[in-house]
């Protein structure tokens, strides 16, 4: 093959690997707190708190979500082990994370992260739940993603499916719509969807 034809390969080698660099999202590092369970209904208030096995499928969902997130090309999950000490702190002081005047920013700061997560499951009944995340900056403390998923019942896959699509669709797609507004030069959407009507999504 003459050596023009293989300078000329190579060069459309490299701006194909180029373009595929540039296409990629820049991937932000993102703590993401403890769930919060946010209990009013008569079960729980009967309990004065959440049941047992509500918690431990909360810890089980956020997991989920957790996993979910760091398998998206947008973020890189840190680990909380470093900053556990202020998130007790910050549990033993404020009934919510997602509500807690600013300490979801400042645990994400002493981080090292770029971008901090909240996240809670409301629970009416056993057949009016939501899960819901924000995400925060923390050099700013401004909100740059935030979605709500309906669920349909009170089961471990219901939580499953809510958790993941939350994660997958709207609360991912409201982040990205976000951040190409500020690159773009254009206004941020005003608000976030919050709420994802029950029959738009599986399971």
């Amino acid at each position: 093959m003459p050596a023009l034809v293989l300078l000329a390969a190579s060069s459309t080698v490299a701006l194909a690997a180029a373009d595929d660099d540039a296409a990629k999202p820049v991937a932000r590092q993102i703590l993401i707190l403890p769930f919060d369970m946010v209990d009013t209904s008569l079960q729980g208030e009967m309990n004065h708190g959440p049941l047992e096995s509500d918690v431990k499928r909360l810890q089980r969902t956020e997991q989920i979500a957790r996993r979910a997130i760091d398998h998206l090309p947008e973020f890189n999950v840190v680990e909380n082990s470093p900053v556990a000490d202020r998130i007790d702190g910050a549990q033993a002081t404020y009934r919510y994370l997602y509500a807690c005047n600013g300490c979801d920013v400042d645990i994400g700061k002493a981080a090292g992260a770029d971008l901090v997560m909240t996240g809670w499951v409301q629970k009416v009944s056993n057949l009016i739940l939501n899960i819901n995340a924000t995400i925060r900056r923390v050099d700013t403390g401004r909100e740059v993603g935030g979605a709500s998923v309906d669920m349909r019942n009170d089961t471990d896959d219901s939580w499953r499916s809510s958790a993941l699509y939350l994660v997958e669709h709207p609360l991912l797609s409201n982040y990205r719509s976000r951040v190409q507004a500020v690159e773009s030069g254009e206004a941020e959407p005003a608000e976030a969807p919050k709420r994802v009507p029950i029959n738009h999504y599986p399971g």
